[in-house]
């Protein structure tokens, strides 16, 4: 499997397949999109209302998720699990 790291448009990297022509997160924004779609839409909610957070990820991929919520976490004395 032919796979390279390329820059998305939000000047972050992302992993794009050669073979099937895609890459594992958004061409527009890698850092963006999981800003949106896991921080903004998924931590952020529990992490203002709750202590401690469980997150239970089916996959880590390229961790970019893991790191924004450590990031988040420390910022918002959130204890994640």
């Amino acid at each position: 499997m032919a796979v390279k790291i390329i820059k998305t448009a939000d000047g972050s990297d992302t992993l794009f397949n050669e073979e099937l022509n895609e890459t594992y997160h958004s061409k527009h924004g890698a850092i963006q999109e999981s800003m949106h779609v896991f921080i903004a839409a998924g931590f952020l909610p529990l992490a203002e209302r709750l202590k401690t957070v469980r997150i239970l990820e089916m996959g880590f991929g390229t961790g970019l998720n893991a790191w924004l919520t450590a990031l988040h976490a420390e910022k918002m004395k959130c204890h994640v699990n």
